[in-house]
């Protein structure tokens, strides 16, 4: 994985868009894990010591009720790529993307899509950051079209 210091948040950056890069970095964690070591997602957030709380909570809820529709989408966007092949960090952090994109429509979209290539940029290869960004910016265009994420 690769973690270079030009993906960290600046020290002037607002505290809440820190705290939300800080809950999808949680998330991620959690999915990753989940699929690691193939337990239940929830499963492996109820064994947590403490409960979420903040913007990964707030993630967690949603992806609670909505991973088997983001699932659906993400494969279906990305054809001819099963989700279990995918590399595990970046299935995560599309799962994370995905769930925002459908269910969280106050963070604009570009945010979505950037953090999400800012994250992959931070834990995956340097192929997985065009990857992620093409299925996100397909699924804004069907769920967001009134919101531009790309020059097409």
């Amino acid at each position: 994985m690769n973690s270079s210091a030009s993906n960290e948040l600046s020290v002037d950056t607002p505290e809440y868009i820190a705290k939300r890069r800080e809950g999808r970095e949680t998330i991620l964690g959690l999915l990753y894990e989940s699929e690691l070591k193939q337990i239940d997602f929830h499963t492996i957030v109820d064994s947590l010591p403490i409960p979420l709380d903040g913007y990964a909570s707030s993630i967690k809820d949603r992806l609670t009720t909505n991973l088997e529709t983001i699932d659906t989408e993400v494969a279906d966007i990305s054809k001819g790529w099963e989700l279990q092949r995918m590399p595990t960090v970046d299935l995560s952090i599309l799962r994370v993307a995905m769930c925002e994109i459908i269910t969280n429509p106050k963070i604009p979209a570009v945010v979505v899509v950037s953090e999400a290539v800012e994250l992959a940029a931070k834990y995956s290869t340097d192929a997985s950051g065009p990857f992620i960004n093409g299925v996100l910016a397909e699924a804004c265009r069907r769920f967001r079209p009134d919101e531009p994420v790309d020059q097409n």
